[in-house]
């Protein structure tokens, strides 16, 4: 393939001209070809390169950076510069060969089930057995978490600095080995809190902790947001196949978390009949997850809600048109909007971050605090995006929504009064 016909690949021009200049670029290392493929190691934004290979049968691409644009302009790159002069012959890396060999067992037909009585029988056997010895599992986990609380009950909060790592890794461990991710991963929530100190950190330790306990008592509930606080989830093609909501759809709040291993992105949305939901996407490996929607942009579509209370968790459906957003309704003040959170809270009680939004504030001269038209002002969280928000807005009013955790508000949205919300978080 020579290189206008590896162009005539990209998806628009702007693809084109980055693949263009990238191909030149020093920045590879690790190029190789085969019969069957070409790769190489791209330098990125991050520490890691970006992993780029090609399949030569269909040329089909796979790098890992956070690009939404298929081929993105790493893969056209490499071809590009194969094109020019053929990469050097090598041994195929590991990485190649996994996903080589992931592409050709899809498309390998699979089996027909056996779909005989007997065989129906002996797979809903399996799964139950499975379920069962899950759900025993877990119930082990919460049982040594109980003991588990009991013995820093009995210690005291003021303690829990002095734990060493050992200590915490040996309780979190337990609940990973028990497959209750959720409950290792609130136990890894109260591990931050205290390292992170500051004058909050037994307050907000105690919280999570009774969180922890009402759970605990809880658990043997079939409730949905109790089974999912304890970590069993809806696998998303389950929830794609359900129910969808069709909608227009404004993304307006996004927070980006790292536990070490997986990245994960949030992303809060309006819809003008359903309310708030919330999207989520993760990524491994060193990568930044790209959030599920166009961020800021109105779309038409379809998001299939998993089972729960709202806000909703939600499956990315069909997606039709996207446009600059319509104006976003709020509410007429902090109290009204405080109000609106009552519900949420008692139905899932363990969550700690609200969409939050109120028409017509202002910021307070030290800018800690945006105020209402009544009066009423919300701790703000001076950052960037209450930075932006001063800059756009000039002083004057204006709507805003954010992300509220019970003490401050992290602003993610704002717009003119009755106009078009903007992002800034």
């Amino acid at each position: 393939m020579d290189a206008q016909a590896v162009l005539e690949q990209a998806p628009d021009g702007r693809v084109a001209s980055s693949a263009t200049r990238l191909a030149g670029s020093s920045g590879w290392q690790g190029t190789g070809r085969s019969d069957t493929a070409l790769w190489g190691l791209c330098k990125g934004s991050g520490k890691n390169p970006y992993q780029v290979c090609v399949d030569l049968g269909d040329r089909a691409t796979k790098c890992s950076c956070p690009s939404r644009k298929f081929p993105c302009k790493h893969a056209l790159a490499l071809q590009l510069r194969d094109a020019r002069e053929p990469l050097p012959v090598a041994a195929t890396p590991d990485w190649v060969d996994e996903w080589l060999s992931r592409r050709n067992r899809a498309a390998t037909p699979a089996a027909a089930p056996d779909d005989s009585p007997e065989a129906v029988e002996r797979r809903a056997k399996a799964k139950e057995k499975t379920a069962l010895a899950r759900q025993n599992a877990v119930r082990a986990g919460v049982a040594g978490l109980t003991d588990w609380l009991a013995d820093v009950a009995g210690a005291g909060i003021a303690g829990l600095p002095a734990r060493d790592a050992a200590w915490w890794h040996s309780i979190g461990a337990r609940m990973v080995d028990a497959q209750a991710k959720g409950l290792a991963s609130a136990v890894e929530e109260v591990r931050d809190i205290v390292a992170a100190g500051g004058p909050h950190w037994a307050h907000d330790a105690a919280d999570r902790l009774g969180g922890l306990h009402l759970l605990a008592r809880l658990a043997e509930s079939p409730d949905a947001v109790v089974r999912r606080r304890l970590g069993f989830s809806v696998a998303e093609e389950e929830v794609r196949g359900g129910p969808g909501w069709s909608d227009h759809w404004v993304p307006l709040l996004k927070l980006e978390s790292d536990d070490g291993l997986v990245r994960t992105v949030r992303q809060w949305t309006w819809g003008r009949s359903h309310g708030w939901v919330v999207a989520m996407r993760h990524a491994g490996g060193g990568a930044r997850p790209v959030p599920p929607l166009t961020h800021g942009v109105q779309v038409q579509g379809v998001l299939h809600p998993y089972p729960g209370v709202p806000p909703h968790r939600v499956a990315v459906g069909e997606l039709l048109v996207e446009r600059p957003p319509e104006p976003v309704p709020a509410p007429e003040s902090w109290r009204a909007a405080l109000a609106g959170l009552e519900e949420h809270l008692k139905a899932d009680p363990w969550q700690r971050l609200h969409p939050l939004g109120c028409a017509s504030v202002r910021a307070t001269e030290d800018t800690r605090q945006l105020v209402d038209a009544t009066g009423h002002g919300v701790r703000v969280r001076v950052d960037l995006a209450l930075d932006q928000a001063l800059a756009l807005t000039g002083g004057g009013p204006f709507d805003a929504w954010g992300l509220w955790n019970g003490r401050e508000l992290r602003l993610g949205a704002v717009a003119e009064p009755g106009r078009a919300p903007e992002v800034v978080g």
